[in-house]
């Protein structure tokens, strides 16, 4: 009891000397609960050296004050618990050693921070570092890094932190700083220092949630009770139940609002729980007029859970585990399906043959992430064996499902009013026919072929029900650019009325890039490009998709066409591309003739192989030397090959067409094939 009572004297003490020290009113809030540690071993230890560690940036350098509470709520007087330290410095350690029953109880902590630290509307960008000490210093000035950066910095952000390139704090590196703020940014002076150098150093900024990148992203608000009853029971069970697969098992965080909108504290109701294990309580019974707000939640998860622009690709299956294990490994995957899995992939998921989680098949895996992709070894099993499994990535749109597409451009107005209004109302009643009822996703970007994000303005609305809208209000100089929007659609409401040109490649890398310029290629190529193509696509000679080569692109767009520069690649050199463009039927190739369809093989031993050699010898003078393109469907209902499910082992104009049965769950469907020739 007098340990507890030093402890909470100490605390009261320490938090209200710095007040009184400050001089003025602390503004102070509370970090989000953290629990790294549990007594299984020597006791709880929440220390916050470890923390600090595991939780960059999350955490304050010098906390004021600390809580500590038991993951089932109670506070420490309650739990009875004998605490060794509770302090802004080591932390909290309780030690099962000095328990009479020889156990502590499993506890939580949090800091008391400033706002940027814990506040929920705001959060951390990711580093930037224009600058290094070789002339007089070290200047992140904000405004370059604005100009640099457009749409990635927020106009006025909260706070900021710096650190060296090595990861140590401004006190560490100890350096003399002539300016640290949010209104002119960082500047280290070589002049002011001992040895006339500053170290290098990198900022980040404190913004609302839209600035940050995180691998974390907030789900939709959800509302599932109101306070008519005994209060408003927002329980994360029951959202789990009634929501299945849209909130994330382990939520990293917790928000709740009004339905109108106001924050926890703004309306001042006193909340029996709020945490990412039970939920949202508001009780009735502990509000002064006996009745709670009506509240919705939302959820912090990983972007798969609630990212807009991302999807699931289909499901692979590369190995079973006859051998050392079941080795799903995303470099593997990589190189036998280019161009159909993005090269970082944001979520990876594995289930067995038959639809079972991993964790209803329990096996123990070695490794699954997005990374190396998905690793269960046999030695590491009870019975010495893996289940079968199969995995899937979250990728941006363009990789996922291939029985949707996307909608022309569409461009109903300008921001010469009060706005863009993109709506979409009034997109089908001037398009009858051409977007879906119900479109499964929107994008939007400006009539120069930028994104959202890069044009940097405020977007009042974009969603496949409204449609998009920017206001000319919401911007800083009270204009929007000119936005242009498409729709995720079924194959049918798709553009019939467009097609893709040949491909062309005008540049090689030898110089300071691949630089694939429209108006260049318009010039050498009079009358083979539309003046304003519908689209673009790139891809190597070797004809692999701009992911997955890797590369990092400076443009690809249908004003300026596609450039890759040299000097943005890790190793100073792109691949060598070519370009082709999506324009109305007279614009296309004209040149290509096509063979009769052929098929040669049955999938009833090894597999379909509709070989280009066997072919030659079958059909003597029937098929040309060097075709330049190949269709491959099924022999049934002409379902084209990478729409069948089927892994295919060879699908090459030079090659032909092998799909392999032992690659297949259930065997391969039967193919036929024709070429492409010039005619």
């Amino acid at each position: 009891m007098i340990n507890m009572l030093s402890v909470a004297i100490f605390s009261g003490l320490f938090f209200a000397s710095n007040q009184l020290s400050a001089g003025v009113p602390f503004q102070k809030c509370w970090t989000q609960w953290y629990d790294r540690d549990d007594p299984s071993g020597s006791g709880d230890w929440e220390t916050l050296s470890h923390l600090h560690k595991e939780n960059p940036g999350k955490i304050c350098p010098k906390p004021v004050a600390i809580q500590a509470q038991t993951l089932t709520g109670l506070s420490v007087a309650a739990a009875g618990d004998v605490i060794y330290r509770s302090d802004t410095t080591a932390g909290f350690v309780c030690r099962n050693q000095d328990q009479r029953n020889k156990k502590c109880n499993d506890y939580r902590v949090r800091f008391s921070c400033p706002p940027s630290y814990c506040n929920e509307d705001v959060c951390w960008t990711k580093w930037y570092d224009r600058d290094n000490p070789s002339g007089t210093g070290d200047w992140e000035i904000l405004s370059y890094l604005n100009k640099e950066n457009p749409g990635m910095i927020c106009p006025k952000p909260v706070a900021i932190q710096a650190q060296t390139l090595t990861g140590l704090s401004v006190a560490a590196a100890g350096d003399v700083i002539y300016r640290s703020d949010t209104t002119a940014g960082f500047v280290c002076r070589n002049q002011d220092q001992h040895n006339k150098k500053c170290n290098d150093y990198r900022v980040r900024f404190s913004c609302p949630p839209s600035y940050c990148d995180e691998d974390v992203c907030w789900t939709k608000w959800y509302d599932r009770d109101d306070p008519s009853g005994t209060g408003d029971w927002e329980i994360l069970s029951h959202l789990h139940k009634e929501n299945p697969g849209k909130i994330c098992p382990k939520p990293a965080a917790i928000q709740a609002q009004t339905l109108t909108g106001l924050s926890v504290a703004a309306v001042g109701d006193v909340i029996y729980r709020r945490d990412t294990t039970t939920g949202f309580v508001c009780r009735n019974q502990d509000q002064h007029n006996k009745k709670c707000n009506d509240y919705r939640v939302r959820f912090s998860c990983p972007p798969s859970y609630c990212d807009k622009d991302v999807c699931w690709t289909k499901w692979y299956d590369r190995d079973n585990p006859s051998g050392t294990g079941d080795w799903e490994d995303l470099s593997d995957l990589h190189k036998e399906n280019p161009g159909k899995i993005c090269p970082k992939p944001a979520a990876i998921q594995a289930q067995t043959l038959t639809g079972l989680s991993v964790a209803a098949a329990g096996d123990v895996i070695y490794r699954k992430d997005t990374t190396a992709g998905f690793i269960c070894r046999n030695k590491d099993q009870h019975n010495k064996k893996c289940s079968d499994y199969r995995v899937r990535f979250s990728c941006p749109p363009s990789y996922c499902d291939e029985n949707v597409c996307w909608t022309k451009w569409y461009d109903r107005d300008d921001p010469s009013g009060s706005g863009d209004w993109e709506i979409l109302s009034y997109l089908h009643k001037e398009n009858p026919g051409k977007i879906c009822p119900k479109p499964a996703a929107i994008q939007a970007q400006t009539l120069t072929g930028l994104s959202v994000a890069a044009a940097g303005d405020v977007i009042y609305r974009s969603d496949t029900t409204a449609g998009f809208v920017c206001r000319n209000q919401d911007q800083h100089n009270k204009k929007c650019n000119d936005y242009r929007v498409r729709f995720s659609c079924p194959p049918s409401y798709c553009d019939k009325d467009v097609c893709w040109t040949q491909w062309f490649d005008r540049d090689d890398p030898s110089g300071s890039g691949d630089w694939e310029i429209l108006s260049y290629l318009n010039k050498e190529h009079p009358g083979m490009i539309c003046p304003k193509p519908a689209a673009i696509q790139a891809q190597t000679l070797t004809g692999l998709s701009v992911a997955a080569a890797g590369d990092v692109i400076y443009r690809s767009d249908t004003t300026t066409g596609f450039v890759c520069r040299n000097q943005d690649q890790r190793n100073k050199k792109c691949n060598d591309y070519r370009v082709r463009f999506s324009c109305p039927p007279s614009y296309c190739n004209e040149d290509v003739c096509w063979t009769p369809w052929y098929d040669r093989d049955d999938p009833s031993e090894s597999g379909d192989w509709e070989t280009l050699s066997d072919l030659h010898k079958e059909n003597p003078g029937k098929i040309c030397e060097h075709p330049q393109y190949i269709e491959a469907v099924t022999t049934d209902t002409n379902t084209p090959a990478n729409s069948t499910g089927d892994i295919i082992f060879i699908s090459s104009p030079t090659k032909g067409f092998i799909c392999r049965n032992e690659d297949q769950d259930c065997g391969c469907l039967d193919y036929k094939v024709r070429f492409g020739c010039r005619c």
